[in-house]
């Protein structure tokens, strides 16, 4: 047993099912062909609330559980494909069966988490068999633990399988599982009232077909890694933008373009170092939520890539980097604006298809994935007793992380950008004292 966890004092487990049965009609949920293309895989994220308010604060720690368990109990009938079982890779046995509901207590304070260097203690607020087991974990296909800590303060992690939904499925769920905790005796109807009807948008495979859909973008190979979070401010940022500006034609850069073009630039610029040779060929993949076009109500897998290759130093320059990325996306965004719906798979896997061209057709040493949660209202997921103070999307709960992969989420006051990236270890090394990243980031973990 590792000191970190002997920090764990009790572990109690519990299963929720959806508050209403699935209707018949539902009960069979067929994956798309983009849900068969995705591996299985879990999607993590930790809520932190240090302080609960004043009505929470001094209830019994079973109260506070009860209050969510009934929530996702009620949430689930809405979102009942996590409650199901996967038959293998062709759809979703909606049964009712249930999610895993984990409680533990930590005898450590909250702070302790947060300071520790690198992710390593993080997942103490995870269940350790999704972990330890995240690629042929055979539990549920949504698993979630409240922590609870010595200092009074809880954490709320959840995993959801990515064969079920991808990161706006997620965002979705678990705003719409907060506003009915906040609301318990209310009818208040959630903003977005999802359905489950990817396959409508994207035909699958035949059955026979099914466990051969692969991809190597979307079913990376894991290697040893290590996680590090940083955060940019807002005034960095600006300035960030401002140099973008000032030195190309893109005059409204977004934050995930800027942040994902520098964290791009300096990770090849460090692994140039790292090599002491010339920049080695690199590639960079986007991921892209296609709602829109889609409707927004759409939950599953609905998004695309697309890539920009980096061959020579001078294509290194910050500035040129956006102006790449925003040429691409605006090339994607056309394609997609006015297709039939017949059109959207094939079009999707033309943008699989040319990333991977170009990954092998270039000899690529380097291949470097964004996925950007900025837009999404992490931190005001309030179940009743405020918001978090700190949110955390930590890549090594894949274990082992992603090699080169990097997830942006919008700080908690909404102006700047919190970051985790996974590399391997010398590389995180010469990432983190590389002193133009310095200048725009600060390590937070």
């Amino acid at each position: 047993m590792s000191s970190v966890s002997r920090l764990v004092s009790s572990v109690c487990k519990k299963i929720i099912k959806p508050y209403s049965p699935t209707p018949i009609s539902l009960r069979c949920h067929k994956l798309s062909y983009l849900d068969q293309m995705v591996g299985g895989i879990y999607i993590p994220l930790a809520l932190f609330y240090p302080k609960l308010s004043n009505t929470w604060s001094n209830k019994p720690n079973n109260v506070v559980s009860q209050h969510l368990e009934k929530s996702l109990s009620k949430v689930l009938t809405n979102y009942y494909p996590f409650a199901g079982k996967l038959n293998d890779n062709i759809s979703i046995d909606c049964n009712d069966s249930g999610v895993e509901f984990f409680i533990t207590k930590i005898d450590c304070p909250m702070s302790e988490i947060f300071n520790h260097p690198y992710f390593e203690k993080h997942n103490l607020v995870y269940p350790t068999e999704i972990i330890n087991n995240q690629c042929t974990y055979e539990g549920s296909l949504a698993v979630f633990q409240l922590t609870h800590f010595s200092c009074g303060g809880i954490a709320i992690s959840m995993c959801l399988s990515h064969k079920v939904g991808d990161g706006y499925t997620f965002g979705n769920f678990m705003n719409h599982w907060a506003t009915i905790a906040r609301n318990p005796l209310s009818s208040e109807i959630y903003p977005i009232s999802p359905k489950f009807d990817g396959s409508f948008y994207f035909p699958p495979t035949k059955d026979e077909d099914s466990s051969n859909v692969s991809n190597n973008n979307i079913v990376p190979q894991r290697e040893e890694c290590v996680s590090k979070g940083f955060s940019i401010s807002s005034s960095k940022l600006t300035a960030l933008k401002a140099r973008v500006i000032n030195e190309s034609k893109v005059q409204n850069p977004s934050d995930t373009e800027v942040v994902s073009a520098f964290l791009y630039q300096r990770a090849m610029a460090t692994k140039k170092l790292v090599n002491s040779s010339s920049i080695r060929p690199s590639l960079l993949h986007q991921a892209v939520n296609l709602r829109p076009p889609l409707p927004k109500h759409t939950m599953g897998n609905i998004g695309c890539l697309f890539s920009i290759l980096t061959k020579e130093e001078k294509e290194m320059d910050l500035a040129q980097v956006v102006s790449k990325l925003r040429k691409e996306k605006e090339e994607v965004k056309q394609k997609y604006k006015n297709a039939k719906i017949e059109e959207l798979l094939p079009i999707t896997l033309e943008q699989y298809r040319k990333a991977n061209d170009l990954l092998v057709n270039n000899s690529c040493y380097d291949l470097y994935r964004f996925s950007s949660l900025i837009t999404f209202p992490s931190y005001d997921v309030d179940f009743g007793w405020g918001k978090p103070e700190k949110v955390i999307s930590p890549l090594s709960t894949s274990n082992p992380p992603i090699k080169n992969m990097f997830i942006l989420m919008a700080d908690k006051n909404r102006d700047g950008v919190d970051l985790t990236c996974s590399m391997k270890k010398q590389d995180m090394l010469a990432f983190e004292r590389d002193e133009e990243l310095l200048q725009f980031a600060s390590p937070t973990s």
